[in-house]
């Protein structure tokens, strides 16, 4: 039996890149140097419609640093996810579980050191991200060109930067897609009422879903 089942699975390569730009802090998992993991945010580049690769950097200090080039890596962007009680069903003879989102990539790691590939990928991260903060503050979208004159060339050799090179991308979208659209309405009801913003997005997810 397959799993993640037919039904968990996205195919749409355009899906898969929203969720990485959404949600661009992603754990970074190596087993080169023993089995390590690093959260920090990705650059996901886009050709033809389909991601081929990531850019991010690490501090040098960090342990998995060490023979990271041309290491095999596993990153995963976690999206939207909620805990679904039994009670918000109509069989509560199944048990609880979790609606989620998520992307693995799968891929070879490539080390850069390349000054003008760290100052940009820092001004795309920013390009990227400082936009869903916008309702912090009324800020211009800040860049390297706003630090003080050789901050960058200081900085650069504490960080190791690297791309990615994607061998696979693997959408999961588990939202109750596999239950009768009673359930379905039930839990999405119940997410809507949650004070937490993830459960109330889910909500949103499967709504638009099943057609509402």
């Amino acid at each position: 039996m397959a799993y993640p089942p037919d039904w968990r699975r996205v195919s749409d390569p355009s899906a898969a890149t929203e969720l990485m730009r959404h949600h661009p802090f992603a754990h970074l998992a190596t087993a080169h140097s023993g089995l390590r993991s690093t959260r920090i945010p990705f650059i996901a580049d886009v050709e033809d419609g389909k991601p081929v690769r990531l850019r991010a950097h690490l501090n040098a200090q960090n342990p998995q640093v060490d023979g990271l080039d041309g290491q095999d890596a596993l990153v995963t962007f976690a999206g939207r996810a909620t805990y679904v009680s039994p009670n918000w069903r109509t069989d509560l003879a199944r048990a609880a579980t979790y609606d989620y989102e998520e992307v693995q990539v799968r891929g070879v790691i490539r080390v850069v050191r390349d000054i003008d590939f760290f100052r940009q990928l820092i001004d795309d991260l920013s390009a990227m991200i400082e936009p869903q903060y916008a309702d912090v503050g009324d800020y211009p979208v800040w860049n390297t060109s706003m630090t003080p004159p050789g901050y960058v060339e200081r900085l650069f050799p504490a960080i190791t930067a690297f791309e990615v090179v994607i061998q696979s991308v693997e959408m999961i979208s588990k939202l109750h897609q596999h239950f009768p659209e009673a359930d379905r309405r039930s839990i999405a009801d119940h997410l809507a009422r949650s004070g937490r913003e993830d459960a109330r997005a889910i909500a949103d997810k499967i709504r638009r879903q099943i057609g509402d």
